[in-house]
């Protein structure tokens, strides 16, 4: 629970066509509107159990407690500091960690489903979703083919167009690559036009 909320996390991964994968660095947790209980009066409400924006968006209380009910990794980790005494790097070599372990495993597990046709140049972006539980045990809740791409916070107004610039670079722009390096020798290389605070250039 995060001040007594439910939350998970979202990331992003992408998959090409030949099964290589990558992690974008930066995800964000998922906060509910209301407060967590188990009460039999409050099973039905959306608004205590599903993070999603997509039922969040609709409570009276969105973005009370948060932007968009969103925190970024860094806030996560002042709140694991602040309230649990989990200093860093907890969140990268326990959290993340098994996080990435749990990708790499689903993956495995249905690669021979991944690009059946073999076309060339294809790729994928990925929203996995994961839960913390009482004892900082994380586990998979579940891998969205159609992740949402919606800027619902400031947040996600930075990450997200870095996130698929990113995933651009390493998918379309291989298939322009000797136009690239024709206007890398005619012009200086731009500055990186979607930047995330903490994340290298």
């Amino acid at each position: 629970m995060i001040h007594g909320r439910k939350f998970d996390i979202r990331v992003w991964v992408l998959v090409t066509h030949n099964l290589d994968c990558f992690f974008f660095r930066e995800g964000y947790v998922r906060t509910s509107s209301s407060k967590y209980t188990t009460d039999a009066a409050a099973l039905a409400n959306d608004w205590v159990h599903l993070t999603n924006n997509a039922v969040q968006k609709h409570s009276p209380n969105y973005g009370d407690f948060e932007d968009g009910n969103q925190l970024s990794f860094a806030d996560f980790r002042k709140y694991l500091r602040d309230h649990h005494d989990k200093v860093d790097p907890f969140f990268e070599r326990v959290i993340l960690a098994k996080m990435k372990s749990y990708i790499q495993l689903s993956l495995e597990s249905v690669k021979r489903k991944l690009n059946p046709n073999k076309r060339s140049q294809c790729f994928e972006i990925f929203g996995y979703d994961f839960i913390i539980d009482a004892e900082f045990n994380t586990w998979l809740i579940e891998a969205n083919t159609n992740p949402c791409l919606e800027e619902s916070s400031q947040l996600l107004k930075m990450l997200l167009p870095r996130m698929l610039n990113d995933a651009f670079k390493l998918t379309v722009d291989n298939v322009f690559k000797m136009h690239q390096v024709e206007l890398r020798d005619q012009e200086p290389r731009p500055e990186q036009p979607y930047r995330v605070k903490g994340y290298p250039d």
